[in-house]
């Protein structure tokens, strides 16, 4: 929440009637009843209002206590929530600490912000309402380091006649500052006697002041110190271990760029507010104050920012609003001089980024996970975060759709997840998400390769900082806007600042989807150069189905012969890149059409030259296929992946795509050399050597015989049964989902393979497959009817004295199905088990 928002929320409850509702509140702050509702349990949370009631809910104000704002004051030290969140919780911590705190080191290069940290610290003390808080006194050790007798008569005072001069007595710094805070700034610049004398205070409380030799003065006092340098190198061994709590500030490059940005903002506006002018700051010149590395840091960025406005003030003092850059630049930040800098990361701002966290806590359906996040972004983000002014939001928005206009030339197929991805990137810019998200990005590739390849792509300009965590968040925002059919990657090579992408740009919007990625080489690369970047391209990507590029110039056998075994499946390589070239190619990836199509059309069609591999396959492999859609062959394919040697690929083809396959192979001699199993879901008229199974087979009675036979050599023997199982109960599923009205096929499978266990291991059966599949089925859609209270029969024999095994029937069974008629709260008739017997039996 901003400053400005809470206190419209607080002058609206303080100017309306005592009691308000939240739509009464909301409509006097202009903001969503939702994003209200969350500010006002902040406020509840702080004590600063009251809640009563529950329906509808009524606020009043509270009272509220200057202490109670003490927390608030770190606010000020932008990155309190960020980068230097924890060294200001050890500050806190020190300060505290009874009775008058614990000496505390700041360390951090020249101008990040150690004096004026330690200005806070003493507010935050005096916020707290603590002992030793009645003066803050400051004292730059380097100001008199070359006269180091000077510095301990400042800092212990001396007696009268002490030394030459010393014509009265006068109390040093330590004995001004009794009751008080001391912040000696540069303490390194101490001499080694006077950190000795300092020690042996800050050990008994006790100083002489130089010149006296009997008495000793006391001192509460609560001492602060800075240094530019590493403490341990430059501090006396005996001096550093008396300071308890050593924290350091980084430098503005070290900064996070959200940091980088208010800080920037920030001293525009002091200086907004100095001159009493409106600023105008181009995007250009906001970006690259972001990216400098001063020696000075804030200090010396602060002198920039300072005379950048004295310069533009000399030159335009009469305008209104004065404008820093160029006039003809086209985006611009706005600032007032009115304007706050503070966000404060509230109570409602955490919690907003865990429900966020939270909806990826779950087993990921990305199309619905997209859902989500735009929901999640409509309700709550758009109401708290505002692109307009912000220099993130200008370097997202400018990098992304400059990469998709040379990309894909389709700038509104990211204009919308632009806005989301900002206000996302802004939630979560103070946590750390990535171990979650890495995981998340891990199944996303599995699930979405060409999606997360095109959100690379438009991410790649991003600042690094943000750009891992944008990429995963836009290639969610992104799915179902590429087709991920696209069997093969595409790749265009040419010298030249912009060719290849000029084609690429040119294509990918004909072909409306993200077919090629292009590779621009400088006019001096040699082949040598262009294998190497390409390389690097590979090793981003699976090209284990079979890759296609369209090169200018160079050598195609040596193009081929160094590329290939970096390549799992097949290399095409087309000596020739024209927009005509790499649209036919295009429209054939689109159409689906296999690598021996796509080869053979450019060998007879293109005038150049082509060289490709002949064969479907160079590794091992099994081609899985179903009749059914790719969705269930990729089902099959995750399945066989849990048991099937590592080194074995598993292919997933089209069924069109498969029939094609087995026509070339019975055409070609070794087409299909090594391919070792074809699964399907099917009958397939196989007219080569290569074994198939029709795994709708599994629930034959020999079906486990025949996938051990298929999968000899494959599989390990034990696995057999466990991957006959998954298969029975995918297909269960499949099945179920046919035959249920309204029962859940995921849930009620899991809940009768439970029953099935159970009922063999009460009768001690050993059920084969079929039996097993039988039972399912019918346990599944016994309890649909039960629920739908179909027409009950009477059982032909007298059920409480028939036996499986030596063991009573009918009781074994009431007591293994109970747990079902409890959850769905049914009564399943005796018929129905009696037909349960029946099955087992036969």
């Amino acid at each position: 929440m901003k400053i400005k928002t809470r206190q419209d929320l607080l002058a609206a409850l303080k100017k309306g009637k005592p009691d308000m509702t939240t739509t009464e509140i909301a409509e006097a702050v202009k903001l969503s009843r939702s994003v209200t509702s969350l500010y006002l349990n902040e406020l509840l949370a702080n004590g600063e209002v009251i809640k009563k009631g529950s329906k509808p809910i009524y606020w009043q104000l509270a009272d509220f206590s200057e202490s109670k704002n003490a927390e608030d004051i770190f606010q000020k030290f932008i990155g309190s929530n960020g980068s230097v969140k924890e060294a200001i919780n050890k500050c806190k911590a020190a300060v505290l600490y009874p009775p008058l705190g614990l000496p505390l080191l700041i360390h951090g290069d020249s101008g990040v912000g150690k004096s004026y940290l330690a200005k806070l610290i003493f507010e935050y003390l005096k916020a707290k309402q603590v002992n030793g808080t009645e003066k803050f006194l400051v004292f730059n050790c380097a100001d008199y380091a070359n006269n180091p007798e000077l510095i301990s008569s400042i800092l212990f005072g001396h007696t009268k006649g002490a030394f030459t001069g010393a014509d009265s007595a006068k109390k040093g710094l330590l004995a001004q500052a009794d009751q008080g805070v001391l912040f000696l700034d540069e303490v390194h610049r101490l001499s080694h006697e006077n950190q000795e004398k300092l020690f042996q205070f800050m050990d008994t409380g006790h100083f002489r002041p130089i010149g006296e030799e009997e008495k000793t003065v006391t001192s509460n006092v609560r001492l602060l110190f800075a240094t530019t340098e590493k403490p341990e190198k430059v501090l006396l061994p005996t001096f550093y271990r008396r300071i308890s709590v050593t924290i350091h500030l980084p430098s503005f490059h070290q900064r996070p760029i959200f940091e980088r940005i208010e800080l920037i903002k920030y001293l525009f506006l002091n200086e907004a507010k100095r001159i009493k002018k409106d600023l105008k700051i181009s995007q250009r010149v906001f970006s690259k104050m972001t990216e400098e590395k001063l020696s000075g840091n804030v200090g010396s960025l602060t002198n920039e920012v300072r005379m950048l406005c004295a310069d533009m003030l000399r030159k335009n003092n009469d305008e209104e609003v004065i404008k820093i850059g160029e006039p003809q630049e086209k985006d611009w930040i706005y600032l007032f001089q009115t304007d706050s800098i503070f966000d404060e990361k509230t109570q409602a701002i955490q919690k907003l980024s865990q429900s966020f966290s939270n909806l990826f806590n779950k087993d990921i359906d990305f199309p619905e996970l997209k859902k989500s996040i735009y929901q999640f972004n409509q309700d709550f983000l758009t109401e708290l975060f505002s692109s307009d002014n912000d220099c993130l939001f200008y370097h997202i928005k400018n990098s992304i759709q400059n990469r998709n206009k040379n990309t894909i030339d389709n700038e509104p197929l990211t204009e919308e997840a632009v806005y989301c991805l900002y206000n996302v990137i802004k939630l979560n810019e103070n946590n750390d998400h990535a171990e979650k998200l890495g995981k998340v990005k891990q199944q996303l590739v599995s699930e979405y390769p060409r999606t997360v390849a095109l959100a690379n792509n438009l991410t790649k300009d991003l600042n690094q900082e943000i750009k891992e965590f944008a990429e995963t968040i836009l290639a969610i925002l992104l799915i179902d806007s590429v087709s991920e059919d696209i069997r093969y990657h595409a790749l265009l090579v040419a010298h030249g600042n912009s060719t290849a992408s000029s084609i690429q740009a040119v294509t990918n919007r004909l072909c409306g989807d993200y077919v090629f990625d292009a590779i621009n080489m400088p006019l001096t690369s040699s082949i040598r150069d262009i294998i190497s970047q390409v390389k690097i391209w590979l090793s981003e990507r699976d090209t284990s189905q079979g890759v296609v590029m369209l090169v200018d110039m160079g050598s195609l056998t040596q193009l081929y012969k160094s590329l290939k075994p970096q390549i799992l499946g097949e290399l095409l390589v087309i000596n020739n890149l024209t927009t005509s070239y790499a649209l036919d190619i295009g429209q054939k990836l689109l159409n689906g059409k296999l690598f021996y199509d796509i080869a053979k059309s450019a060998e007879n069609n293109f005038k150049t030259e082509v060289q490709y591999f002949e064969g479907f396959e160079v590794e091992k492999n099994i081609i899985i296929s179903s009749i059914s859609g790719k969705d269930v062959a990729k089902k099959i394919q995750s399945i066989c992946q849990k048991y099937l040697d590592p080194d074995v690929k598993l292919i997933v083809l089209k069924f069109n795509e498969l029939l094609n396959t087995l026509e070339l192979a019975h055409s070609q001699q070794d087409y299909l050399e090594s391919t070792v199993l074809v699964l399907s879901t099917s009958y397939l008229d196989n007219k080569t050597e290569i074994p198939t199974i029709n795994l709708l087979d599994v629930v034959d009675e020999d079906a486990e015989t025949k996938l051990e036979q298929s999968f000899k050599n494959l599989i390990h023997p034990n696995d057999i049964t466990n991957i006959l199982n998954e298969f029975i109960q995918f297909f269960s599923k499949e099945g179920l989902s046919e035959k249920l009205v309204f029962l859940n096929p995921d849930v009620i499978i899991r809940q009768v393979e439970d029953v099935v266990e159970k009922l063999e291991r009460r009768f001690n059966l050993k059920l084969s497959a079929k039996m097993r599949f039988n039972l399912l089925m019918h346990s599944a859609l016994l309890i649909e009817r039960t629920i739908l209270g179909v027409e009950d029969y009477s059982v032909p024999e007298n059920i409480d004295e028939i036996k499986i095994n030596g063991r009573l029937f009918y009781q074994n069974a009431k007591n293994v199905f109970y747990s079902l008629e409890q959850f769905y709260k049914i009564q399943i008739s005796d018929w129905e088990l009696y037909v349960i017997y029946e099955l087992l039996i036969s």
